[in-house]
């Protein structure tokens, strides 16, 4: 996701779940992350994390990707990451203001992956969601998001969850009404075949912010 030419002082991830995997890519590029999480079972297990405890989801098999299986390097880049850390904050989206923004400054980049159309209840929401996150950047920031189009519908067991469906156009009008220059969206057919989720791509979307709305 990063090449190196992206860099700043504050990260702020807004992603599905108490998942560490996309940032342990970035972490070498900031000085501090911020992580947001919408329920108290992600932010208690993100604290876990945070803190090291053993009882919490155990990411050590993605050493195979982030470290080519080699496991020193692994926890090498697990440390790095827990110590650029600075906060795990709640994001409560019923808010106008869901953080307290008094304890962080605007950030340099603010990261969502998969996780906005689970929690807007429609279009409107969901745009309101993308105004939120551009409320957290400088301008010149950058906003990485991430997620599928056309989703028919996300379950669990025998549980179906609200997925929001969005589309390209969407989310170029939600991106650019928000206050962004998109400079890149990125799309790729769907490859999962099973009863879990089904969507027609999977996106990410490289937007700056060029202007307060």
């Amino acid at each position: 996701m990063f090449s190196g030419k992206i860099t700043g002082n504050t990260l702020i991830d807004f992603s599905t779940g108490p998942n560490i995997s996309h940032l342990l890519s970035v972490c070498d590029y900031f000085t501090e992350i911020i992580i947001l999480e919408t329920n108290d079972f992600s932010l208690t297990h993100a604290e876990k994390w945070w803190k090291g405890e053993e009882e919490t989801f155990d990411w050590s098999h993605l050493s195979d990707v982030c470290s080519e299986g080699d496991r020193k390097k692994w926890m090498k880049k697990e440390e790095t990451l827990r110590r650029k850390v600075k906060s795990i904050m709640k994001f409560d989206e019923s808010k106008e203001n869901p953080i307290d923004k008094s304890v962080f400054s605007k950030a340099s980049c603010v990261t969502s992956f998969y996780l906005l159309s689970h929690i807007s209840k429609d279009r409107e929401a969901y745009s309101k969601n993308i105004r939120k996150l551009a409320s957290m950047l400088d301008i010149g920031g950058h906003l990485f998001l991430g997620g599928t189009f056309n989703v028919k519908y996300f379950s669990i067991g025998e549980h179906q969850f609200h997925s929001l469906p969005v589309d390209e156009e969407f989310i170029r009008t939600v991106l650019a009404d928000g206050g962004f220059s998109i400079k890149l969206i990125e799309k790729q057919d769907s490859k999962v075949v099973n009863k879990a989720v089904k969507y027609e791509k999977v996106f990410l979307a490289y937007a700056v912010k060029v202007k307060e709305v």
